[in-house]
């Protein structure tokens, strides 16, 4: 995804990190059989693409893809908006990326630029100006020249104080107004020297202004006639699905680095809130890839007919991409959060062990680390990787002056220690056994369940106590959004548990001008260190591989995934409709005949 280089963590809730097992399915009736043939098509003999198509190639791209057909995908729950600069969700950024595109990127595999809405830049000596002059052939899905205007309309767009971007600004607050120089050259001034400047202003994306320029843009929430990259909207019906289709014009195949890519003629995301149900439109053929999160449906529900027979593939993926933290947030705001030997203590309450075998069949490390992909074997070698120990943690909350009242709970003041958990997940099964430890130390728990919407708004405005989050990383790691006191009590804040903390924010300002991206890691790993110590968050735990099922009828790239990349930005981008697994996936299915298995388990190669 292109959006990738900006410095926010995509957001994802436990609704869909941890989802309730399902029940066994152990074939698939002929109707289903039927149904799963849908994606075969005839396709063009090759690819045609412009003549003067110039620039280098992407190298995870196979420049032997051929454009044809169509992808089912699950879209997950629909969200309230496909505009991600106003409701940032996972699967709104990849809708976006898959329609705009910014100025410049970072390389698919090597950590430089490459140019995309740009073809070639300026910095200026003193890392401060960064000039950016438009591919004289970018245009609009209407014909319309894209130009250095669309382009600082979009940072008027962002900054604007009554659009509901509070993300995005957080970057964009770093410089002044984008000058425009002519018709296709636009400059932009930093304010203060920071690494991520050059990041942030590459990043810069053109709206369309003679389209958007009287619309209220907290108002363009799922129609966008006019866009910039190789797919648009062609249908949407709300909760059910939006399927894209590929412009044949589209600008950007003048491109070198966009062949073998954006192969599919349409793209249709299925939305379904529940995985059961996605799981089992997979089996039956109505999606045709289904990535899996949940470990129990992976290890119980996936070994179904079609999996032993090879006609649908069954694939862990090994590959780079850079890996986040999930945790329970403390709301630091809150008095009952602001000592850290409580933090602590509820950090030893958390049997994660047990949640590991029991429920997610030891398939996961458990966290000591706010950085895990810094560290050798994602341990951070200097932090405490909590054991489940309920007399440590008695002992803390002691000392934090928490005493048994007369029903035995514990009180402080004459007040009972007391936690809310909020949730839009229907799998309790780790809150009720987080539950049960915290009730035996004398901690009153509740769990209170709502909407995916209400809950984004108790976040927005800090309204809870406890919150389990899983944050996603970047390959250029910025921890200002997410830890920097200033943002802490800004609604929508990426600092979620509202830390505020001198060493912490002496680290962020002290990376900020570093430009070396080994020394940026060690105060990256400073940084670490000093989150350990004040625990805002009660650490569970990670992956370090991807799980897949997809039909087999698709052409891949080398190594399935991009380098850094997951499935929602690798699959619109990278695959494609084989003809010749088509085919041999229609024959074995009609005559009952097994295919070669492909692997099992693919690592990223060079």
């Amino acid at each position: 995804m292109k959006f990738s280089v900006k410095a926010c963590f995509v957001l994802l809730t436990v609704g869909v990190l941890l989802a309730a097992s399902l029940s066994a399915c152990n074939g698939e009736s002929s109707k289903d059989k039927k149904s799963a043939s849908k994606g075969a098509v005839n396709c063009p003999a090759s690819t045609v693409y412009p003549a003067d198509a110039d620039g280098e190639f992407d190298p995870i791209a196979d420049t032997s893809a051929v454009a044809c057909g169509s992808i089912r995908l699950w879209g997950s729950a629909m969200p309230k908006s496909f505009n991600m600069w106003e409701d940032y969700n996972s699967f709104s950024a990849g809708l976006m990326s898959l329609m705009f595109e910014p100025l410049v990127s970072l390389h698919t595999t090597e950590e430089r630029p490459v140019g995309i809405l740009a073809d070639k830049w300026e910095i200026s000596a003193d890392s401060m100006t960064f000039t950016f002059h438009i591919d004289p052939r970018a245009k609009w899905s209407d014909g319309v020249q894209i130009t250095a205007e669309d382009v600082q309309y979009y940072y008027d767009v962002i900054m604007d104080p009554k659009n509901l971007t509070p993300i995005f600004k957080v970057g964009l607050s770093r410089f002044e107004r984008p000058k425009i120089l002519d018709s296709l050259t636009i400059s932009i001034t930093a304010k203060d020297v920071h690494w991520a400047n050059f990041w942030e202003a590459a990043g810069l994306v053109a709206f369309p202004k003679h389209v958007w320029k009287d619309q209220d843009f907290n108002q363009i929430r799922y129609k966008f006639p006019v866009v910039e990259g190789p797919y648009k909207i062609s249908e949407f019906r709300e909760d059910r699905y939006v399927e894209l289709s590929r412009n044949p014009n589209w600008w950007g195949f003048h491109k070198n680095w966009n062949r073998g890519k954006y192969n599919f003629e349409k793209i249709r995301y299925r939305f379904m809130e529940d995985r059961t149900k996605a799981l089992e439109a997979f089996k039956k053929g109505d999606l045709d890839a289904y990535a899996i999160y949940t470990s129990s449906i992976w290890i119980k529900q996936t070994d179904f007919d079609a999996v032993q027979k090879g006609w649908a593939v069954k694939q862990r993926i090994f590959n780079r991409e850079p890996i986040g933290f999930q945790g329970m947030a403390m709301n630091l705001r809150r008095d009952k959060f602001k000592d850290v030997r409580v933090r602590k203590a509820l950090s030893y309450l958390m049997d994660r062990k047990l949640m590991n075998e029991k429920y997610m069949y030891n398939q996961y490390f458990l966290l000591n680390s706010y950085y895990p992909d810094l560290w050798e074997n994602h341990e951070n070698p200097t932090s405490l990787n909590y054991p489940f120990d309920m007399d440590a943690a008695r002992k803390l909350l002691a000392e934090a002056g928490y005493v048994p009242g007369e029903k035995g709970m514990l009180e402080k003041d004459g007040k009972p220690f007391e936690i809310t958990f909020i949730t839009a997940s229907e799998d309790m099964r780790h809150l009720t056994l987080y539950q049960e430890a915290l009730k035996k130390a004398g901690i009153q728990v509740s769990i209170e369940q709502m909407s995916q919407s209400t809950l984004r708004k108790r976040l927005d405005d800090a309204d809870f106590d406890m919150y389990w989050i899983a944050w996603g990383s970047s390959r250029l790691k910025d921890p200002e959004a997410s830890w920097s006191s200033e943002t802490a009590n800004d609604p929508g804040t990426n600092n979620v548990t509202g830390l505020q903390d001198a060493v912490v924010d002496s680290l962020v300002k002290l990376q900020k001008t570093e430009f070396d991206l080994a020394k940026r890691n060690e105060i990256l790993r400073a940084l670490d260190k000093r989150l350990t110590e004040i625990v805002p968050y009660v650490l569970m735990w990670q992956c370090d591989f991807h799980r897949i099922l997809y039909w087999n009828r698709f052409g891949l790239p080398k190594n399935v995934y991009a380098k850094f990349g997951r499935e929602d930005e690798s699959i619109p981008v990278y695959w494609w409709l084989s003809i010749d697994k088509s085919q041999k996936l229609d024959a074995a299915m009609q005559s009952g005949k097994s295919l070669t298995l492909e692997p099992a388990e693919v690592h990223y190669a060079e």
